[in-house]
């Protein structure tokens, strides 16, 4: 499995970008969009979760549920509950008028780490659109920025993910943990206890950690009974044990 998993790229990836669908639809999907996938997480998320009306998500990194959002659809479409989290107050004013409304949600300006407590973020301002990360080098490598001068430092409530579980009231069964956390993945994965809490699937950005990093985390995950698909820039983790 771990020589496996050192050669993931000779898998091939998945790509789920709008630019990897047909062109030309079938009328038939037109007319009945209902019955089409929009795309892998939503196969997964129906195949292996809960139905509709128990589904139940853990979103870290929610930013402000619109943009380059994976989940905002398919919480729209299927009424599923969950636990929103994003340490940015900005962003988590957004993130709430984004959500007016959605009785079953439940969202908290909170950072997820391996202590409860508090904890820095770092935040780089590129016009709009605020980048955060609990890593500062991350926010300075280059292309994403041009020095430290850009990056303001805020500390932030932090919860473990047990003690976040706990007061979301979230069920015993976990389907979906969707992470997009700036470089921080593997840390925020590591610090769930998956011998005690074992979601269907989590989501994960993996276009930002280092290769070491990478086959870490999924040695990690693989060791606790989850298989993958990889897309261009994230990785889904489909427990199977």
């Amino acid at each position: 499995m771990l020589r496996q998993l050192r050669n993931l790229r000779d898998l091939g990836r998945i790509r789920t970008s709008p630019r990897s669908f047909r062109r030309n639809k079938p009328q038939f999907l037109v007319a009945n969009p209902e019955l089409e996938f929009g795309n892998l997480l939503e196969f997964f998320a129906l195949g292996f979760g809960n139905r509709h009306e128990d589904f139940y998500f853990v979103q870290i990194g929610a930013f402000d549920g619109v943009d380059g959002d994976p989940l905002n659809e398919l919480v729209s479409r299927h009424q599923w509950a969950g636990v929103l989290v994003e340490p940015q107050r900005a962003a988590f004013e957004k993130l709430q008028q984004t959500y007016h409304g959605y009785e079953r949600l439940r969202l908290l300006n909170v950072a997820i780490g391996p202590e409860d407590g508090e904890t820095t973020i770092y935040t780089r301002k590129s016009g709009p659109i605020s980048t955060a990360s609990m890593r500062q080098e991350f926010l300075i490598k280059p292309g994403r920025g041009s020095g430290r001068s850009e990056i303001t430092a805020e500390r932030v409530t932090c919860l473990t993910p047990r003690t976040l579980l706990r007061e979301a009231g979230a069920p015993d069964r976990i389907d979906l943990v969707q992470i997009d956390a700036e470089g921080f993945d593997f840390e925020i994965i590591k610090a769930f206890d998956l011998d005690a809490v074992r979601p269907r699937i989590i989501r994960y950005e993996h276009i930002l950690l280092s290769e070491t990093d990478k086959n870490r985390c999924l040695a990690h995950l693989a060791a606790h009974g989850y298989r993958f698909l990889l897309e261009d820039s994230d990785t889904l983790a489909v427990l199977t044990d």
